[in-house]
């Protein structure tokens, strides 16, 4: 429960989408949202299933020798650089 709590966080994190928009939306409450999301609620398969479609995500089964083969990417913000960052990379690289 705690992986998926943990990447049902990283995507509402992503979306920077508050709870309460999500309550609205799906017509779960706040507290049970809260509750699943920092992994103190055990969902229904429904519960989870409408969080999911919340958060752009999708709830499948998969046989395990096909999950096993599975890599996640760990998903990284895309960084921005600065003009003085980019300048030191550039004279970095030509040194």
């Amino acid at each position: 429960m705690a992986e998926l709590s943990h990447a049902l966080r990283q995507a509402k994190e992503q979306l920077a989408l508050p709870v309460i928009e999500m309550s609205r939306n799906s017509g779960l409450t706040a507290v049970t949202i809260r509750g699943v999301l920092t992994g103190k609620n055990d969902p229904r398969l429904s519960t989870l299933m409408t969080l999911a479609e919340q958060l752009g995500l999708e709830v499948m089964l998969l046989p395990k020798a096909v999950a096993a083969t599975i890599v996640a990417k760990p998903t990284a913000p895309a960084e921005v650089q600065s003009l003085v960052s980019a300048a030191l990379a550039r004279q970095r690289k030509q040194s």
